[in-house]
């Protein structure tokens, strides 16, 4: 039998392998389906949405920029889908070490 947690896990992979794209499949997209399909399962998950600082290489050098964000929670534990982990993305920033400055849990 398959339990609750191994779907959750197959889903978690499932979104994150979807094709990203900055304006239709980004990370707030990802994490709004990723929602309504714990919902379907009956699983209780937030979404949270910030602005944060990240590590971006800009014209060959590293600075620190503000990005909008957004990831599923679960019981406080963080959730990345918008790509597959370490997975660098525009700039080579990478999701999971966004630092959130502003944020709102949904």
């Amino acid at each position: 039998m398959i339990t609750k947690k191994t779907k959750l896990n197959k889903l978690i992979e499932k979104i994150r392998e979807e094709s990203y794209h900055l304006l239709t499949n980004n990370c707030f997209g990802k994490s709004f389906k990723f929602k309504r399909k714990c919902h379907e399962l009956g699983v209780e998950v937030r979404i949270v949405i910030c602005i944060g600082l990240v590590k971006a290489k800009w014209f060959g050098h590293w600075v620190t920029i503000l990005v909008p964000h957004g990831w599923a929670d679960m019981n406080g534990i963080r959730i990345e889908l918008g790509r597959q982990l370490g997975t660098p993305g525009l700039w080579e920033t990478i999701g999971e070490e966004i630092k959130p400055i502003v944020a709102i849990w949904i």
